[in-house]
């Protein structure tokens, strides 16, 4: 799948300067995702996590092939790493899925079992500077919720070692935009919500939001987190999740999702908007032509033209437009690069 960016950018201000790889749903779903395929990336939207907090994502795993953090192949020449029974080595792992393997699979042996279902997991060590017992925290980023409504959730949480006495306790959560600053939880949460304690499980877990992420124009990110430090003594859990599904209710239009922005745009909307004359301001690094679109809060397209922009920054009216009391998205694109702002009509 295309990694997609967006760059939202608040109203009348500057633009805001992150960027992050969202999954956009499309449709009436539901949107499944398996990990067979980690070895070489994560799906779209996917992301891990350490050092996570009740007010922040923490930092950002290393996710490269071969890196220190992330082992992707159950292949590796160095099999110390990917182990499940009895697993020491800390990180986040491409751990053969419970829906295959068996209860103490050695992963350590000369030869280990070739499952080719995987699961994306996390070995939990005690090191303060590992930031995982507290901390570990798989996410999920979608780029908006237009046109979607009843959000809920569902996956599998695999407990996979044994030999692991200390119980970890995850929690599922949201916020909204790439990077949130609070965190809240679902309407509805059922399902075993703990790994280690000397189990081999493969329990499903299913949250529901209510009407909190209803037509929610910005980004909405998922975690499922271990914000507590693991309870016991000895070796910590070696946990995986799989067969994650996103469900709702409703059509989700992908109106304004963006593709890989090479160039940096900006948009932003200048004074109070009208329902009849709407101005913006953008900077762009080259000139050209772009595409100018206005949606309202379903995707609906209200309103496009064709611009031809200039280097640098410039301003312009749209008029006439006869735009209902509400919210709406603003997207301009040259196809490579995108930026979006919200118009707010009294």
């Amino acid at each position: 799948m295309m990694k997609k960016f967006i760059l939202f950018l608040a109203l009348g201000a500057s633009a805001l300067t992150t960027r992050a790889q969202y999954y956009y749903p499309a449709g009436t779903g539901p949107y499944v995702q398996g990990f067979d395929g980690i070895s070489s990336s994560l799906p779209t939207g996917w992301t891990v996590w350490k050092g996570a907090a009740p007010n922040s994502l923490g930092v950002l795993s290393s996710l490269l092939s071969g890196g220190t953090e992330y082992f992707p192949s159950y292949l590796s020449t160095d099999t110390t790493r990917t182990c499940v029974t009895n697993v020491t080595t800390g990180g986040f792992k491409n751990y053969p899925s419970a829906f295959v393997c068996n209860q103490g699979d050695d992963w350590c042996a000369a030869t280990p079992p070739s499952y080719t279902n995987r699961a994306l997991g996390v070995r939990q060590i005690g090191s303060a500077t590992s930031m995982l017992d507290s901390g570990a925290s798989f996410v999920f980023t979608i780029g908006n919720t237009l046109g979607m409504s009843n959000v809920g959730l569902s996956f599998y949480l695999q407990s996979l070692d044994t030999s692991s006495p200390r119980v970890t306790t995850w929690k599922v959560q949201y916020g909204f935009g790439a990077s949130p600053t609070s965190f809240s939880n679902p309407t509805t949460i059922t399902g075993t919500l703990t790994t280690g304690g000397h189990t081999f499980s493969n329990n499903l877990v299913s949250a529901s939001f209510g009407s909190a992420l209803d037509n929610q124009a910005q980004p909405v990110t998922f975690r499922i987190v271990t914000l507590l430090y693991s309870s016991g003594s000895g070796n910590r859990a070696s946990t995986a999740i799989d067969s994650f599904k996103l469900n709702w209710t409703g059509n989700a239009t992908t109106a304004i999702s963006n593709v890989n922005a090479a160039s940096e745009f900006g948009l932003t909307v200048i004074g109070d908007a009208t329902p009849e004359n709407v101005t913006f301001g953008y900077n762009v690094a080259n000139a050209g032509a772009v595409d100018f679109a206005i949606y309202d809060m379903s995707g609906r397209m209200v309103y496009a033209e064709k611009l031809n922009t200039v280097t640098g920054g410039d301003r312009f009216t749209v008029n006439n437009l006869n735009l209902l009391s509400g919210m709406y998205i603003a997207k301009m694109t040259d196809g490579v690069s995108s930026a979006v702002a919200r118009i707010s009509v009294r």
